[in-house]
């Protein structure tokens, strides 16, 4: 077991705007822990759930639950910049704290039920959506409320 006063060194890795890191439905090797730029997170349909920041960790839910991504990863618009944390090193740290482990691994099932909740969300507006357009003398002002919806839900998804 190391030293805890030992300082850790991650490899550093940079993506380019816009560059994809990972996407869903991949093997997770590493986590990633961001130090410049930002990543947006998205669900397999695009839907946009988060946007991370510096100092901010992601990846790290398939090495916890030793699941394939669940999602995928695109670097913002300046780029990203981050540290890779290798599935050994969270493994590590899991043995070391069986209780911190457990509360990880509840906060990431709970991560996945939410991102699943959203996307089941976004989907059942759409259909409300067409369900309106398509009655006869519809009232405009739930189809134009509706639409304002979609299109605000439409604008978190990605783009590529």
């Amino acid at each position: 077991m190391k030293d805890k006063t030992e300082t850790v060194s991650f490899q550093q890795k940079e993506w380019a705007a816009n560059e994809l890191i990972y996407d869903y439905d991949t093997a997770g090797f590493n986590a990633f822990l961001l130090v410049k730029g930002s990543v947006e997170i998205f669900t397999p349909k695009g839907l946009k759930l988060n946007t991370i920041g510096i100092n901010e960790i992601f990846g790290e839910s398939s090495l916890l639950l030793d699941k394939r991504r669940s999602v995928a990863a695109k670097a913002g618009l300046g780029g990203a910049t981050t540290q890779l944390i290798p599935k050994e090193y969270l493994v590590q740290l899991q043995n070391e704290s069986p209780l911190l482990s457990a509360i990880l691994r509840k906060v990431q099932l709970r991560l996945e039920d939410s991102n699943h909740q959203s996307t089941e969300y976004a989907k059942q507006i759409g259909v409300i959506l067409k369900l309106v357009r398509g009655l006869a003398g519809n009232d405009s002002y739930v189809a134009e409320k509706l639409t304002r919806i979609q299109t605000q839900i439409s604008e978190n998804f990605r783009s590529d």
